[in-house]
């Protein structure tokens, strides 16, 4: 009889758990299509030093340091100018997810030594 009862409080303990474990909300993520993380944007100008098809880069003037930024380009990038090695552009650009996306990019040409 004592064993019984032992064994019947047991398995009521385990429901009871159970239970307390189910009625817990349930944490869901967002979709990846409705959530997107936040963005930062910026501004820099320095020397064009690559252009590919879909893409260009930048050196930029750091402190002491040059630093090369590449920089993707969409349909919604505004490019005044043509993309040139050598020229100096002004770049406004935001960064999603480790990408920096050309937003408004100001070309300066090059200037040609006569």
């Amino acid at each position: 009889m004592r064993f019984r009862t032992i064994l019947t409080l047991a398995t009521l303990l385990s429901a009871c758990f159970a239970v307390a474990g189910w009625s817990e909300p349930r944490v869901t993520r967002p979709s990846s299509r409705l959530y997107r993380p936040a963005t930062q944007s910026g501004s820099v100008s320095g020397r064009i030093s690559a252009v590919g098809a879909g893409s260009f880069s930048v050196v930029v003037q750091k402190s002491q340091d040059a630093v090369t930024l590449k920089f993707l380009i969409d349909d919604h990038t505004k490019i005044d100018g043509k993309l040139v090695v050598g020229s100096m552009a002004a770049v406004d650009y935001r960064t999603e997810d480790v990408n920096n996306i050309a937003v408004h990019v100001v070309v300066q040409p090059a200037r040609t030594s006569q």
